[in-house]
């Protein structure tokens, strides 16, 4: 299935694109989610450095789902009169890929599943399971559903954070920035900066404070947005996205 091109389905807030990423050191690959356009306002949201690098290839994949008439039929599992045909699909590969992405949601839908029922119960579930849960979560843009798990790992997550506790594999800290990474695209962003913050007290990288810099500036915290941007360019020189970000925070303080 080398060269898939991306593709897209109806998302919890639009339509979702979505593409392939191989994972060469454990053999095999999964899906994720790098773009959403909103319904409401038309509005392309880039979830990752590739959506926001190839916006053709984004549109290509909305134009092709919105004109893709097999794509918005009903189609029921125990009845094969309807399934889509070969009149009907004139890019057989597109329904395979469409048939793997099915194959790949149910086995993460399982998973899913049993740490949304251990989370209720309270049971103790483990710091890489948390972590595997939430990036499925975030891979296949689950936003709604998400929130269950979020309050219920939340607290673990966040006193693991403030004591520094983490495992060998910073399970924790990237919890915690999924969460960030969930609650933004959630429209949170108030409650994203608190998860890359706790991250960040995990290990400070680039990325988890590009994240809180974009969080805090979103939600209109100026003296978080201020202080993280201070803290990365101590560290690292700021890349464009966050030196717009400390241009347009400057002209609100000399109000120009």
């Amino acid at each position: 299935m080398g060269g898939v091109a991306e593709f897209a389905v109806t998302g919890d807030f639009g339509t979702d694109v979505f593409r392939r990423v191989d994972d060469a050191n454990q053999r095999r690959y999964r899906y994720e989610c790098v773009a959403t356009i909103r319904e409401d306002s038309g509005v392309v949201t880039a979830h990752s450095d590739f959506a926001r690098k190839h916006p053709d290839k984004v549109q290509s994949a909305i134009d092709r789902f919105r004109s893709t008439a097999f794509l918005h039929q009903p189609i029921n599992l125990g009845n094969p009169a309807s399934y889509p045909s070969a009149t009907d699909v004139m890019r057989p590969l597109e329904l395979f890929v469409y048939l793997d992405f099915f194959r790949m949601w149910q086995i993460a839908e399982q998973e899913i599943v049993r740490m949304s029922d251990l989370a209720r119960s309270g049971d103790v579930c483990t710091g890489p399971e948390i972590s595997a849960v939430l990036r499925l979560m975030l891979d296949f843009n689950q936003i709604l559903r998400a929130q269950t798990l979020i309050t219920a790992f939340m607290p673990r997550l966040r006193h693991a954070a403030q004591t520094g506790k983490d495992d060998k594999w910073q399970n924790t800290g990237f919890s915690l920035r999924m969460i960030g990474d969930l609650e933004f695209r959630a429209g949170r962003p108030a409650e994203a900066l608190e998860a890359y913050e706790l991250a960040i007290l995990l290990g400070d990288n680039p990325h988890r404070r590009g994240l809180a810099i974009q969080a805090a500036f979103a939600a209109q915290k100026q003296h978080e947005t201020i202080a993280h941007l201070e803290a990365y360019e101590d560290r690292w020189p700021l890349p464009q996205p966050l030196a717009e970000i400390r241009r347009t925070v400057a002209q609100r303080d000399t109000g120009a």
